[in-house]
């Protein structure tokens, strides 16, 4: 199992000691701009293996030319690089300034902290991320999942085609907002809240990407993701007018302590913070988790072994109801969760150095943009066997090096919600094993498409059966 999420302490560089300079002003070869382009163009239907296919030309340090004068960007693709930026020296480097976009209209949130501000606003959330707070909460997850998946019989008893990536987010939203707010929705609001996300992530991913465009250029699904934000963040405001409106909880849940806790500004923008910090957490917590089990879904029903193992595992459990107790008995479903977040990857995590650095011999600029592709590191055949087979038994049997599977990122600033994602994804995971056989389309299979967290183009057409 993961170590539990903890806060961890970050170096400070005393009060006017500057950093040391780098050993080199040499910066890293790459294409030329024209080089680029020609590049891009070959790659622009398969834009995640764009930046892998520039390190595989130009190496572990690349130069990327772009058309702004004054600006570098530096591509990275070695994990000991990963650790350089995202650990040993993460004071260096801090989210990229487009990535504001993705909290559109509102305050940033803790992802987009830095600094004291970031460690002042997760401290007081940690401890509901510690394994025994989420071993202690998770009953309300286990009855969400139960009962959403139970509402998959329907389709089972059709025997029509489903899209399983879609009936995968009510069964993840239902769970988090059991365990993170005593929410429980009805299965049509549920439903009606997963697709507002999801237009949302559209809108606020095509907002990132096109941050330095004049503010008259659309952006993509901007009507839509402006309708879905309106509807997402009433929610949100009705949630927090009835929780309002009860005493307090002896025993505060994360949804109390967010209420409670005390941010700067007017009263509005405190109460516009807050509800950032919300929809952070609830929008970040049902996109990682419910597309990764989608990809786990996909990749498993197209490998028959694969699928097999992971059926002896989950109807060992005796045929209750999957329990929290459970997980330590599914180490093989642990796996298969992590080897289709291989296979599912983000095209590209970008950082900003604060200051004048040295990466693999090669000089990074103070203001510099430096990208990590996760889809290229966690294919690389340097640090994967047979990096194009789906092999879940790796992450049981192999030796995995730790910055080269970066699913929720690695270091001081790691996804304080993965083990909540890995507890909710395995028991969802093995409560449809344990009820239905899933079969795919002929002939389909998995692409990738851009969200906050990459889904899948398409969805996932699929045909439920009863165990």
């Amino acid at each position: 199992m993961a170590e539990p999420t903890t806060l961890t302490a970050c170096p400070v560089r005393p009060p006017g000691e500057l950093p040391p300079p780098a050993a080199t002003t040499h910066r890293p070869p790459g294409p030329g701009l024209l080089r680029m382009s020609a590049i891009a163009a070959r790659f622009s239907t398969e834009p995640y293996a764009f930046l892998p296919e520039i390190a595989r030309r130009y190496g572990d340090v690349v130069d990327i030319p772009v058309p702004v004068p004054g600006v570098t960007v530096t591509l990275v693709s070695h994990p000991d690089h990963v650790d350089h930026i995202m650990t040993r020296h993460h004071l260096r480097y801090h989210k990229h300034e487009g990535t504001a976009e993705l909290v559109t209209g509102e305050p940033p949130a803790l992802p987009l902290l830095e600094g004291e501000e970031w460690k002042r606003t997760r401290r007081p959330l940690n401890p509901f991320f510690s394994e025994r707070a989420l071993a202690a909460n998770s009953t309300p997850m286990v009855e969400a999942i139960a009962e959403r998946v139970a509402d998959w019989e329907v389709h089972a008893r059709s025997g029509g085609w489903v899209d399983l990536e879609h009936e995968i987010g009510p069964v993840v939203m239902d769970g988090l907002l059991r365990s993170i707010a005593d929410l429980a929705l009805s299965p049509e609001q549920l439903h009606e809240y997963v697709d507002g996300a999801r237009s949302y992530g559209q809108w606020v991913v095509g907002r990132a990407a096109m941050y330095k465009f004049p503010a008259f250029v659309p952006r993509p699904f901007g009507r839509r993701g402006a309708a879905a934000k309106t509807i997402m963040f009433g929610e949100l405001d009705r949630w927090v007018a009835e929780r309002r409106a009860q005493p307090p909880r002896e025993r505060p849940d994360i949804f109390q302590t967010l209420l409670e806790m005390e941010f700067p500004g007017t009263p509005d923008q405190q109460y516009a913070r807050m509800r950032s910090e919300l929809s952070g957490l609830v929008f970040a917590g049902f996109e990682t988790t419910a597309e990764a089990l989608a990809w786990t879904i996909a990749l498993l029903a197209r490998n028959p072994r694969a699928l097999g193992e992971a059926y002896a595992e989950v109807d060992a459990l005796g045929g209750g109801r999957v329990e929290y107790e459970h997980l330590e008995r599914l180490p093989y479903l642990r796996a298969c969760f992590d080897e289709a977040q291989r296979f599912q990857a983000a095209p590209a995590n970008v950082r900003t150095a604060t200051e004048e650095d040295e990466i693999g011999g090669y000089f990074i600029p103070a203001g510099s943009h430096v990208v990590i592709s996760p889809y290229g590191l966690q294919r690389d055949p340097r640090f994967w066997r047979d990096a194009e087979q789906f092999e879940p038994r790796r992450f049981i049997e192999d030796k995995i090096n730790r910055n080269a599977f970066i699913p929720f990122n690695i270091g001081p600033r790691k996804c304080m919600g993965s083990r909540m994602a890995y507890i909710e994804g395995l028991l969802t995971l093995a409560t449809i094993l344990q009820k239905f056989t899933v079969q795919i389309r002929d002939g389909w299979t998995p692409r990738h498409r851009i969200r906050v967290s990459t889904g899948l183009a398409g969805g996932l057409p699929a045909k439920l059966a009863l165990r």
